[in-house]
């Protein structure tokens, strides 16, 4: 077994939107930790939390296993593989505990269940009365700027290109337009509910006339609202460590890796053009969507190891998850 480090530096191609729970009516922030600075004094800095980098990279190679295990929709019989819903969330979301003292899990159950499913040994689970932890450490993604620069490794600081946060974010404004007031569109609601709407619009004008205040009919679809941002070409500092992997483990991980560079996305609203990255780890692997197509977007080979032990070990893998239930 063997441990990696992955260390690099992340590009924002496209400005990202992290929320963390915080707004402020129409004001959606990003999400912020308190930094210590060198001068003693505290600071409330914008971060890309790990834990949802390691559900997003969690759910890539997952979705990715799955598929080759023949789960889903089958394209040409439309027959549907599916799983079951505690297999699903010990998949997916890790799983969970129970104090059910019957659906407890021994250790050779568990270490089956590692050797199995190469990526429960890497991202870990919860199943019965027992946690497994992952091999991976997945770090936060952390911005360059100065009030971070002295707690990143030095090969990864401002390099001279010193600025202070605050100048890679930004307020983007965004709105949502009340369709029904189309009238090509409005033709496509039922008769019934497209009278009641006129109605309204009849009765709005009318007090409108009379100088009477009348709300909106589409108000609860109309607004306009803002998504605090980090700037594209803001870079950030990642760290992901994996601990004594087996070569199957580490393929998988690579594997994981690959599919999220299909779909280099972080944080929200990627619908609409947010969250798209580049990612260069030091000396040896690269993800960005804008590699040219002759290559690939992860330019390290990945071995056959995985691919051939998912083959190999399909029918015993879906077993094993068919008994969690």
């Amino acid at each position: 077994m063997e441990s990696y480090i992955f260390e690099g530096v992340v590009t924002a191609l496209t400005s990202i939107s992290h929320n963390g729970g915080q707004s402020h009516g129409i004001n959606s922030k990003l999400r912020r930790e308190k930094f210590m600075l060198p001068d003693g004094s505290a600071e409330e800095i914008p971060v890309i939390s790990g834990n949802g980098l390691r559900g997003l990279l969690r759910d890539r190679g997952m979705l990715h296993m799955c598929r080759a295990l023949g789960y889903g929709v089958d394209g040409d019989s439309g027959v549907v593989r599916g799983l079951s819903l505690p297999a699903f969330y010990f998949l997916f979301s890790g799983g969970a505990l129970t104090s059910d003292a019957g659906r407890g899990l021994d250790v050779d159950r568990a270490r089956s269940l590692r050797a199995l499913i190469p990526l429960v040994g890497v991202f870990g689970g919860a199943l019965g009365n027992m946690i497994m932890p992952g091999k991976v450490k997945i770090h936060k993604m952390i911005p360059i700027c100065t009030e971070t620069a002295h707690l990143l490794p030095e090969k990864f600081g401002p390099n001279g290109r010193s600025q202070s946060i605050w100048e890679h974010l930004q307020e983007e404004m965004y709105t949502r337009k009340d369709d029904e007031k189309n009238e090509h569109f409005r033709q496509l609601v039922e008769p019934e509910a497209r009278k009641l709407l006129e109605t309204k619009a009849r009765v709005k004008k009318a007090k409108q006339e009379e100088g009477k205040p009348q709300s909106d009919t589409g108000q609860h679809q109309q607004m306009m609202y803002y998504v605090e941002t980090f700037a594209a070409g803001t870079e950030f500092y990642w760290k992901i460590v994996l601990d004594d992997v087996t070569d199957v483990e580490f393929e998988s991980f690579l594997v994981t890796l690959a599919e999220f560079s299909k779909r280099p996305y972080v944080g929200g609203k990627s619908a609409v053009g947010l969250g798209e990255v580049a990612v260069r780890f030091e000396n040896w692997l690269r993800i960005d969507s804008r590699l040219q197509s002759e290559t690939t977007a992860v330019d390290v080979p990945v071995g056959t190891k995985y691919a051939t032990h998912l083959r190999d070990r399909a029918a015993d893998i879906r077993s094993a998850l068919d008994e969690i239930g």
